[in-house]
């Protein structure tokens, strides 16, 4: 037998057996028939199933199994072993994200929760601004001083009217070819309202 995969196909296109029919029979599939019937072995896996894959393969095509085996040894020996390949395992890729970011998220939404909810509180009239918000409260003692001053000189004018308006005024009558002469008056009326002076400075 001078080439394995050949004689495997030149059986089973002999026998008009398309690869539909070995699945449904025997349960090798189209992708391992091609493999063997082009000699590509070591592309099915390692040594055992390799042998035993030919092998049933081999009687279902009612070939000769002993010459099969044996070539078959030649081209895959006992001794030889696949290498080894596993698997690669594609891992999904992580967003690692910092651990500040996040706690600068968390506080930045925090923020915003607890803002909205005074906000809210303000609105509905839960909450008062406190009075150093208010401009009356900056301009409250200035007010209550500026305030406090006009009511002292109201006071002060009041009592100068009613100084000026407990002095008799003396007029007397000039007649012709006369001399006018007035009568000087020296009540304290001052002293009177306002009471004794502390220097005693008699006002002539």
């Amino acid at each position: 037998m001078e080439n394995l995969g050949k004689y495997l196909k030149d059986l089973r296109e002999s026998r008009a057996i398309d690869y539909n029919q070995v699945y449904e029979d025997i349960r090798i599939t189209q992708a391992q028939i091609e493999a063997m019937e082009e000699n590509r072995l070591f592309d099915l896996g390692h040594y055992g199933f390799v042998k035993a894959l030919i092998y049933n393969y081999a009687r279902y095509l009612e070939a000769d199994l002993d010459a099969v085996m044996r070539e078959f040894m030649v081209m895959m020996p006992a001794n030889t072993k696949k290498e080894f390949r596993p698997n690669k395992v594609v891992k999904e890729k992580k967003i690692m994200l910092s651990t500040n970011f996040l706690w600068t998220v968390g506080i930045l939404v925090f923020v915003a929760i607890l803002g909205s909810i005074l906000f809210h509180s303000y609105r509905q009239g839960w909450l008062k601004a406190p009075d150093f918000f208010s401009k009356e409260a900056e301009a409250g003692p200035v007010a209550q001083e500026e305030a406090e001053q006009p009511v002292e000189r109201d006071s002060l004018r009041m009592r100068m009217r009613i100084l000026s308006e407990s002095i008799p005024q003396s007029n007397v009558m000039m007649e012709e070819g006369h001399t006018s002469s007035s009568i000087l008056d020296t009540t304290d009326y001052i002293g009177n309202i306002l009471g004794r002076s502390p220097v005693n400075v008699p006002i002539n």
